[in-house]
């Protein structure tokens, strides 16, 4: 390693002189090996995922936001079984205002579904009989009880931050607190809250955008920063916080390159997709994943769930270029139209009108056992540290 690298990667690490990927401030928060987080990706993560992440040294994520209190503690005794090692649970933040909709809105966007379902040839769907539910069903509360009463090790959200009460609950059981940032806006107010990491998702990232300062119409305009650009602002404005760098990390030069803009770990979604763990997961997904020769465009679409997200361009993200944006219903609320056309899909294996969440990078996935995933990543920073 150069003496130009070496000074900056001391701004966000401690080097050792054997060139070894060093301890950072997030390693040394956790008490972990590497700094390698497993991404929550809900509802696609599964015990054995988590586990093995954990035990390789990583942090491993249990994607909670959907799961109600029997299977969120079903989900810890699972995990627990399997490791001993710390783990994280992340939960979406209910909006404190909900967004509203109009029947307008709602006639709008099931003629597209319908006109979509004809396309597909599905007559065992029909959208105006779909009810929604609204306001969506509220798990967060019975989420929180759960996770002060097991004491878990790390608290991630998404899509805001806890209240001032659960922050402070959370403190006092040692319970570390990650929040996650897509702006430096953001960033600033979780550093103001207490988050003990914050994690910077970078508009790479596949899935759902973590935006919480500004509105899910606007989000994909005003907070669509690329990781590079995001992690080099913050790291400027909250250096004692360890920063969590998210979005088209796929291997070990995406990890040096994070360190040296001043990460302190990176979180990746994509990559641990196709892992052996990742039994979730579509298998036609999975397999387009890992298909080079069909390398496809992403792009960030409120169509599937009404918040921005990043996945593969679908068929069913082009039929909705006919309706204007203004018509797609709020979080929680689309979803419950949308999702019945890409289940069905999924059980069907039409490819184009399944939700194909992927970040920007995910022609490096690779079909790998968690735990070689992980040890892969560090023995090549390793190598390229020492200059092999």
């Amino acid at each position: 390693m150069d003496n130009v690298l070496k000074s900056q990667m001391l701004s966000g690490v401690h080097i050792k002189e054997s060139k070894l990927l060093p301890k950072t401030l997030f390693t040394k928060l956790l008490n972990i090996q590497y700094p390698i987080i497993q991404a929550p990706m809900s509802p696609l993560t599964t015990p054995e995922l988590v586990a093995n992440v954990s035990n390789a040294g990583g942090l491993g994520s249990i994607a909670a936001a959907r799961m109600n209190r029997q299977q969120l503690k079903a989900e810890i005794d699972k995990v627990r079984l399997l490791t001993s090692k710390p783990f994280a649970i992340n939960l979406f933040i209910p909006p404190s205002t909900p967004d509203t909709c109009t029947q307008d809105d709602v006639r709008v966007v099931k003629e597209v579904l319908n006109r979509i379902l004809t396309r597909m040839n599905v007559t065992s769907i029909d959208m105006n009989k779909l009810k929604l539910i609204n306001p969506p069903v509220n798990l967060y509360d019975e989420q929180i009880d759960v996770i002060l009463q097991e004491r878990i090790s790390v608290l991630s959200f998404t899509f805001g931050y806890p209240s001032s009460d659960i922050i402070s609950k959370c403190k006092k059981l040692r319970i570390k607190l990650v929040g996650t940032a897509t702006t430096p806006r953001e960033c600033l107010r979780l550093t103001e809250i207490g988050c003990d990491a914050i994690c910077l998702q970078g508009s790479e990232a596949g899935g759902h955008r973590g935006s919480f300062l500004t509105k899910d119409k606007d989000t994909i305009e005003q907070s669509s920063i690329g990781l590079a650009s995001l992690l080099s602002q913050c790291a400027q404005q909250s250096p004692p916080v360890p920063l969590i760098a998210a979005g088209g990390i796929m291997d070990a030069h995406g990890l040096i390159s994070c360190l040296v803009l001043g990460a302190s770990a990176i979180q990746m979604g994509t990559k641990f997709l196709t892992s052996d763990e990742s039994t979730l997961i579509p298998s036609a997904h999975k397999q387009l994943l890992l298909d080079p020769s069909k390398i496809e465009t992403t792009v960030l679409t409120r169509i599937y769930t009404g918040k921005p997200a990043r996945g593969i361009y679908t068929q069913l993200i082009d039929e909705f270029k006919t309706m204007d944006p203004k018509h797609i219903l709020p979080w929680n609320i689309q979803s419950q139209l949308a999702l019945e056309i890409s289940r069905y899909a999924a059980k069907h294996h039409q490819l184009d009108f399944m939700q194909l969440w992927a970040g920007q990078n995910y022609s490096k996935c690779e079909k790998k056992p968690a735990k070689q995933i992980v040890e892969d990543i560090i023995q090549e920073a390793n190598k390229i540290l020492n200059g092999n």
